[in-house]
């Protein structure tokens, strides 16, 4: 399958999905750099088409998750939300430790003090 619309963002993440390489030119494709799924279809989706890839080798390390709003304003602060979600659990991931919010530290350190 050929998908010709396709973000520059998009490429390394799909290409690390199917343990793909990405190749400039097609005198630098070979097999070793091609990847592997399962199944590859275009659904649509509320009016949109999307390009559902599944059954890839990678199953638990890459993930996509589609944003759906009645409006652009309500899909801005979804996408906000999400982002500021994700940077918790990556801050979770980077160092194992967790402190409530609502202003917990300072009121233990003033009943400390």
């Amino acid at each position: 399958m050929v998908i010709k619309d396709i973000e520059r963002d998009q490429v390394d993440f799909i290409s690390r999905t199917i343990n793909a390489t990405p190749v400039a030119h097609i005198d630098q494709f070979t097999a070793e750099k091609l990847g592997h799924a399962d199944l590859v279809e275009e659904v649509s989706q509320g009016g949109v088409k999307v390009i559902k890839v599944t059954g890839c080798p990678n199953q638990g390390k890459t993930v996509s998750i589609l944003l759906r709003g009645s409006n652009q304003l309500v899909l801005d602060e979804a996408h906000r939300s999400l982002h500021d979600a994700l940077c918790v659990v990556r801050a979770l991931v980077k160092k194992r430790s967790l402190v409530p919010g609502g202003a917990c530290v300072e009121m233990e350190v003033s009943y400390q003090l």
